[in-house]
């Protein structure tokens, strides 16, 4: 038994050498990347669990693998290992493939998704988020009337029409040049801060087909400050003003750091944990966020782990990061021995994770989120706002 568990913990976290050599570096490149995760050893820690206990589950770790070669761009790898996981459970990984190889190989997510279009084991709710995740593939590879065909079905049968879906199917509509009847909701939809650059797009478009010779981009310039002047009053009725505790946590080089250490910066504390879905699916917003304020040195992130379900976080949580081509600065809020309590989390009052705090330069928390903010471009507008308004 002691050897199952040391063969799964290798496979689901890599070397005991990846930890100690990765973290000084932190982002690795690819092959980096490789030295620390041999993927063809993680193929072989698999096949020989499986050859020994047959009538085991090993699911988790075939789509961890499948993951990590979407990552490393080898979508035939990647399908063969999603493709035996048990058809009831691949709807808990379709979509991380799936978007993963959407990024370099249509052709691929398309058969994928199409695949699990077909699987008579999903239930109906299943079969819709594949509808809406198929028009996403078929627009991308740029058959709009295939995608739009998807997105209609979805959207006929959704008991519940969502601002989103409404968005899509709008947007997708417009694709296919019914642009008098689709332009009124893509107008909502920007009104209601749903729309990215790709939305922007098709909406001009639309505007200029439904209303020849007039100005676009001056139409959605009023658009689009109709709705800033909307979003920043409900962004600063959210703003308060509460002392910050004086939390402590440690980098990954086991440097501790406390509140005080950023007097005079704004500071964006994100807790989160490996094993928190919306916490692992907000990670690439505040990648864009760090992104944005890289050269910004008044304003810091601290990416603070807790709550963990494992005797020594910090290697899941690097290997997350590294696998998941994230550079995010790390932070660990471990356990306390004694109270068995993590103190920074505990010190915040939080009942719940993801959640983010803005801090002002004198220490006041000025914002608080709680929950997954979602999709990235909401999330990256809404914090921007939080972090001005809290200079």
């Amino acid at each position: 038994m002691k050897k199952i568990v040391l063969l799964i913990a290798i496979l689901t976290i890599g070397k005991s050498a990846f930890t100690q050599q990765a973290q000084p570096a932190y982002k690795a490149s690819l092959d980096s990347l490789k030295i620390f995760i041999d993927l063809s050893e993680k193929e072989a820690i698999l096949n020989r669990l499986v050859k020994a206990h047959p009538n085991d589950n090993f699911d988790q770790y075939r789509a961890k693998l499948a993951e990590n070669f979407v990552i490393a761009k080898n979508s035939a790898k990647a399908l063969h290992y999603f493709n035996q996981i048990e058809q009831t459970a691949r709807i808990m990984y379709v979509e991380t493939v799936a978007t993963g190889i959407m990024t370099y190989d249509l052709k691929a997510a398309e058969t994928l998704v199409g695949q699990e279009l077909n699987n008579p084991k999903n239930a109906k709710e299943e079969r819709l988020f594949l509808l809406q995740l198929y028009s996403q593939v078929a627009d991308k590879m740029g058959d709009h009337n295939k995608a739009f065909a998807a997105i209609k079905e979805c959207y006929e049968q959704a008991a519940r029409k969502s601002a989103g879906l409404t968005a899509q199917y709008y947007y997708l509509m417009s694709k296919t040049g019914r642009y008098q009847e689709a332009l009124p909701e893509l107008e909502k939809a920007v009104l209601l801060g749903l729309a990215d650059d790709d939305f922007k797009n098709e909406l001009k478009k639309a505007y200029i087909n439904v209303h020849p010779g007039k100005d676009s981009n001056a139409y959605l310039a009023t658009l689009t400050k109709q709705f800033d002047d909307k979003y920043k009053a409900e962004i600063a009725a959210k703003m308060i003003t509460e002392q910050a505790p004086e939390f402590k946590v440690k980098d990954i080089n086991g440097k501790e750091v406390s509140l005080s250490d950023f007097k005079g910066k704004t500071i964006v504390l994100d807790f989160w944990a490996t094993w928190c879905g919306p916490c692992k699916k907000s990670l690439p917003a505040m990648q864009m966020m760090v992104n944005k304020y890289k050269n910004d040195p008044t304003v810091k992130f601290l990416f603070i782990h807790t709550w963990e379900t494992v005797p020594n976080p910090k290697p899941d949580a690097v290997n997350y990061l590294l696998t998941h081509n994230l550079d995010l600065p790390l932070y660990m809020d471990t356990k306390d021995p004694v109270t068995k309590k993590n103190p920074a989390v505990s010190s915040f009052g939080v009942s719940g994770i993801p959640a983010k705090f803005i801090i002002d330069g004198n220490g006041k928390i000025r914002f608080k989120e709680l929950g997954l903010l979602w999709p990235n471009e909401v999330a990256v507008r809404q914090l921007s706002a939080m972090i001005e308004m809290s200079r």
